[in-house]
């Protein structure tokens, strides 16, 4: 699109005042990477030189089918017409019908509109307008009529008519409820079928004086918003009632409705029949192939034209499928253990689909098995699934999102690595603190269970494992990652871990990538001439002289200090006076950005109501620059003060702004430090790409000027963006 090129070459001016920095747009949502992705996300970002790292993540509607997937939507998608813009974040909720139509809601980037609710039929795609205006909504269902259910929040449930393209407010909170009081709350999971009729649960605020005014129960509502009573209402507690919201209930084309929940005294699996009689089809206890019931997982129940109904039923050895029909029970499958994001459908032909390891599963009437395995789609490898949907004949419709680490470098972007590659035989769940210091890329990750590792990428080569959650340490034991303080330089990564049985509870280690070498440099619990002993670690920083690091001590105070082969050697230490202070002095020393052998500290001062500031050191001085509290012109009161960047003749921070006007945005903004006056450069409320920026993230300096993730408030052409703040 012409406007992404101008976007990346151009340069945009937040005012008109010249002496605020000039912007620059380097990446925004919608942009394509080397390997034909688009981005829908962009955060975290870090900086050296010309190169700029950040976590992102692209996304897309799939359909499957005999084991081919084809792309319904995917990020970066021209917006069908009459909207102009592209598709940016496609929602987690996707449905399709017996006819094979697929409908989705999606986030825009589009200078007239910012979400809306989409469906794929035979000619294509279509926006889902009420007369001129595009809706938008929690998707939850889709007809064989075209006929699309959707809620706001909790509190009202909306039907678009696909013959009419007109949307009708079905129930809305504060409605009355048949046999009194009103709906507080309405389940998040309606269901719709061909005739038009929803079945919900919902919570009932009844007149007070009763020993609970709450109730809970199952409704359905036709196209004339005439509301029935299927489950009678039942005092429960406020705890109960918020998890029954998130109960499944399933309706087939004749109005039968199935639900499992507790009636009187009885915990079972129910059938509504369009006659109007109540009957439990399944009871905890219930005896199923050898193996009793003990009870029905709320997430899932499906009901057919014939009246089968199917539910996960809880067995002592695991979550399985059973189907009821006929008076009798059979389990369909073997043990479904993490099962979850079922559809809320069984079809006639006896198909049932749902997420497990990651993967697309589905029930085809005879067998349980993978639909679809996350290698396999086209929209990459190694993507994370959710929300599948199925049709009677077997086709799924799904989900797909990839998150991963990008870099841009000299005008290229590419993914260093995605959620779901393996490091080390590691594979990555989510990707945390990361750093790009010349050549060398160096993040800790997660594994699906939650366990930690630091991975280094140097110079373009594949990513190494440096260490792992349970490795062996260099000072005995081993590795248990609970911080994530790290930086690199030439590659070596300088990082923080605790020990689990090693001679130290924690450490400060140099990993030299190159010889696949570990060393500890400082331990706690190691002393400092004048200081005392180390009792803990903080910020990490690279130099060329070697890490320099915050430490802690068991007086409470702190400082920086940098590593020698000797050992820690004090740059800036409790208890030296600031000058512009009134005689307090510094007490301790929270982070830290250096310049040169210049210091830009955020830390706290001495005295009853200790307050925090940044200080800047220099030539063996500390002196104020800027306390939290203070009024910045246009912006008022900044506080919870970061430091950023140390410059010859100026500072730059991250704060917390409220206007003293009640015209201007607050939020967090970058300011520039100048003598003895403060400007904020950019921030919440500031204008870029034609959009107000409603969020920023701490920025990254590099090569005297600062890259930084900003959210834009839509309607936009981009809903975040990656910018360059500099003169």
């Amino acid at each position: 699109m012409v406007i992404v090129v101008a976007a990346i070459v151009g340069a945009l001016l937040l005012a008109a005042d010249p002496g605020r920095a000039a912007t620059t747009v380097l990446v925004m949502t919608g942009d394509a990477a080397v390997g034909g992705e688009r981005l829908d996300s962009i955060s975290a970002p870090s900086a050296s030189r010309d190169t700029a790292t950040f976590l992102g993540g692209t996304s897309a509607v799939l359909a499957t089918s005999g084991g081919v997937s084809t792309v319904v939507a995917r990020t970066g998608d021209p917006l069908p017409a009459p909207l102009d813009g592209t598709f940016n974040q496609l929602s987690s909720r996707v449905v399709i019908n017996d006819d094979g139509a697929i409908a989705f809601s999606a986030t825009l980037n589009s200078r007239l509109v910012s979400e809306g609710l989409f469906l794929r039929e035979r000619e294509g795609l279509v926006p889902v307008t009420d007369g001129t205006a595009l809706l938008d909504g929690a998707l939850t269902d889709l007809n064989r009529e075209g006929d699309l259910l959707y809620t706001t929040g909790r509190t009202a449930i909306s039907l678009w008519s696909r013959s009419t393209r007109k949307a009708v407010r079905l129930v809305t909170r504060g409605d009355p409820a048949p046999g009194g009081g009103s709906f507080e709350f309405l389940g998040s999971r309606p269901v719709l079928n061909d005739s038009g009729v929803v079945a919900f649960v919902a919570i009932v605020r009844v007149p007070a004086g009763r020993r609970s005014n709450e109730t809970t129960g199952v409704f359905t509502v036709d196209g004339s918003r005439r509301v029935s009573a299927l489950l009678p209402a039942q005092p429960v507690t406020r705890t109960v009632s918020r998890a029954f919201l998130r109960r499944a209930v399933a309706i087939n084309g004749a109005g039968a409705v199935a639900f499992t929940g507790v009636f009187g005294s009885v915990e079972g699996a129910f059938l509504f029949s369009p006659a109007g009689s109540l009957t439990p089809v399944a009871r905890a206890g219930d005896l199923i192939g050898g193996e009793r019931l003990a009870g029905f997982d709320p997430e899932y129940v499906g009901v057919d034209s014939s009246g089968r109904v199917a539910f996960e039923g809880i067995f002592a050895g695991g979550p399985r499928l059973v189907i009821a029909a006929g008076g009798s029970l059979a389990a369909v499958s073997g043990p479904l253990q993490d099962a979850h994001a079922f559809a809320p459908r069984l079809t006639d032909s006896g198909r049932i689909a749902w997420v497990r390891d990651g993967r697309v599963e589905s029930y085809d009437g005879e067998s349980a098995h993978p639909v679809v395995a996350p290698d396999a789609t086209p929209v990459g490898p190694s993507v994370s699934v959710s929300s599948p949907s199925i049709n009677d004949g077997g086709v799924v419709a799904f989900a797909a999102g990839q998150d991963g680490l990008y870099v841009r470098s000299r005008g290229t972007l590419a993914r260093v690595v995605a959620i779901g590659d393996a490091v080390g035989g590691v594979t990555i769940a989510t990707i945390d603190t990361q750093v790009v210091r010349g050549g060398t890329v160096a993040f800790f990750a997660r594994s699906a269970a939650g366990d930690p590792l630091l991975a280094v990428g140097r110079g373009g080569r594949a990513l190494v494992k440096v260490v792992a959650q349970g490795d062996p340490s260099p000072i005995g034991g081993t590795f248990d990652f609970r911080e994530e303080f790290l930086d690199a330089r030439a590659g070596h990564v300088f990082f923080v871990s605790s020990v689990t049985g090693g001679s130290a509870e924690e450490a400060l280690f140099e990993a030299d990538v190159g010889r696949h070498r570990v060393r500890a440099l400082v331990k706690r619990g190691d002393a400092v001439r004048g200081h005392g002993r180390i009792a803990s670690f903080g910020q990490v920083l690279a130099t060329r002289k070697g890490p320099a690091f915050v430490a802690g001590f068991d007086d409470g105070t702190s400082g920086v200090f940098l590593w020698r082969r000797s050992g820690p050697v004090p740059v800036v230490t409790a208890g030296h006076p600031v000058q512009g202070t009134e005689g307090r002095s510094l007490v301790g020393v929270d982070a830290f950005v250096m310049h040169g052998d210049s210091l830009l500290l955020e830390g706290s001062l001495s005295g009853v109501d200790s307050p925090a500031g940044l200080f800047l050191w220099r030539a063996g001085r500390i002196s104020k620059v800027f306390l939290d509290g203070e009024v910045v012109p246009g912006s008022g009161p900044v506080i919870s003060l970061e430091p950023i960047a140390l410059g010859r003749r100026r500072t730059l921070f991250l704060g917390s702004f409220s206007p003293l006007s009640d015209t201007g945005l607050g939020g967090l903004g970058i300011f520039e430090r100048h003598g003895r006056s403060t400007q904020r450069l950019i921030g919440a409320g500031d204008t870029v790409l034609g959009a107000t920026i409603t969020d920023i993230e701490r920025p990254a300096a590099a090569d005297g000027s600062l890259i930084v993730a900003v959210e834009l408030d839509p309607p936009a052409p981009a809903r975040a963006a990656l910018l360059r703040v500099g003169r």
